[in-house]
C-alpha cells in the first residue's frame, strides 16, 4: 500500500490552503449527511460559505469547476440546508462558492475559485 494522498484529499488540501490565504476561516471539513457531502464549510466574513472542490488531472473533459451539475447544486443545498437546521451557525449571509483545481501529473496546480457559483 502506498502512502499516496488520494487525489480528492489533495484538491481539498490545495483548495483549503487557497481560501485561508485569502482570509477565510475554516468551520468544517466534509459534512455528510444521507443527502450529501459538502467539502469545506468557512467563514469568510460574515458569510458562512459551503465550497465544493472539484480535481481534475487535465481539462481534456472541461474545466473542474463545470463537473459541478444542476443536480449536485441541488444536492448540496440539500446538505447545507440539514446543516443550517443541525448547527444553526451565526452568520451573515450563506453561499455557495466552487473551487476547481487542475492538477496534471507532474505540473503546477491552477486554482479557479467561483464566488456565488450558485443559489
Amino acid at each position: 500500500m502506498s502512502g499516496a494522498v488520494p487525489s480528492g484529499a489533495r484538491g481539498e488540501e490545495l483548495a483549503l490552503a487557497h481560501l485561508l490565504r485569502r482570509g477565510y476561516t475554516l468551520i468544517e471539513r466534509n459534512y455528510r449527511t444521507r443527502r450529501g457531502e459538502i467539502d469545506l464549510i468557512m467563514m469568510d466574513g460574515e458569510d458562512l460559505v459551503f465550497v465544493e472542490v472539484k480535481l481534475r488531472r487535465s481539462a481534456g473533459f472541461g474545466e473542474p469547476v463545470e463537473a459541478v451539475t444542476p443536480a449536485k447544486q441541488r444536492r448540496l443545498r440539500l446538505a447545507a440546508g440539514r446543516y443550517l437546521a443541525e448547527r444553526a451557525p451565526a452568520h451573515g449571509g450563506v453561499r455557495f462558492d466552487v473551487v476547481g483545481v487542475l492538477a496534471p501529473a507532474g505540473g503546477k496546480p491552477r486554482i479557479t475559485h467561483v464566488r456565488q457559483a450558485f443559489f
